[in-house]
């Protein structure tokens, strides 16, 4: 992804109401380096938010994907990118999460889109999240590993895993319990990323509305295609 190229051309999606409080975020424009219309449930200017928010870089960092036995370089990845966190122990939010994501996942596969999309997942608990457990959780989740498309990231250790989730991706954990029984406090974002690296949406819902995702995705792939083409 090369952060420095911009949109040549704003290309909208869906239109989208400015008023209210949307208005006064982000008066009602969309901003130059994304495609899609300024959300209308941010609760907050994207420059205040702890998450990379509409118009916002994502951040560039490189982890291990054990389950491919490969290592995944974001800012070297073409197309678009949904990234979210999660850990595969997770027997509440996560479950929802990782399920409707790989509900986008057979989406792209149905509409064409495998090679333009990947799907990051990165665990925040190294510690149990083997490559063998990574493997069984995304069968358990229905994820078609054989698209090639999406990538289970696992950081080398707690410390690392701290860095890039809170401090990068700016989804707060707290791990709680005993040592041999411990789970998770975390809230859920994924982040939709266009081709120059610019967080589109952040979707903070458990269950993501696959089929507003997928709508999302074209909109941004076609705006892409045509500055490509045009």
């Amino acid at each position: 992804m090369n952060r420095r190229r911009l949109l040549g051309t704003v290309v909208a999606g869906s239109a989208v109401a400015a008023s209210g409080c949307l208005g006064s975020l982000f008066g009602g424009e969309t901003a130059e380096n994304v495609v899609l219309d300024p959300p209308e449930d941010q609760i907050a200017e994207s420059g205040d938010l702890a998450s990379p928010a509409y118009g916002e870089p994502f951040p560039e960092f490189s982890l291990p994907d054990p389950v491919a036995e490969t290592t995944v370089d974001v800012a070297a990845l073409d197309g678009v990118i949904l990234a979210t966190a999660f850990f595969s122990y997770c027997d509440a939010e996560c479950v929802p999460l990782i399920d409707s994501l790989a509900g986008v996942q057979h989406g792209t596969a149905d509409e064409g889109m495998v090679d333009d999309v990947t799907f990051l997942a990165t665990t925040f608990d190294p510690e149990r999240d083997t490559a063998e457990t990574l493997a069984d959780h995304g069968d358990r989740m229905r994820v078609d590993m054989e698209l090639g498309n999406w990538h289970y990231l696992r950081p080398e250790d707690d410390e690392e895993a701290e860095r890039i989730v809170v401090d990068e991706l700016g989804i707060g954990i707290e791990r709680v319990g005993p040592e041999d029984a411990y789970d998770f406090n975390h809230i859920t974002i994924t982040s939709l990323v266009n081709p120059d690296g610019y967080v589109e949406r952040a979707y903070r819902e458990e269950r993501l509305p696959v089929e507003d995702v997928l709508a999302d995705v074209e909109v941004v792939l076609s705006a892409y295609d045509e500055r490509t083409t045009g």
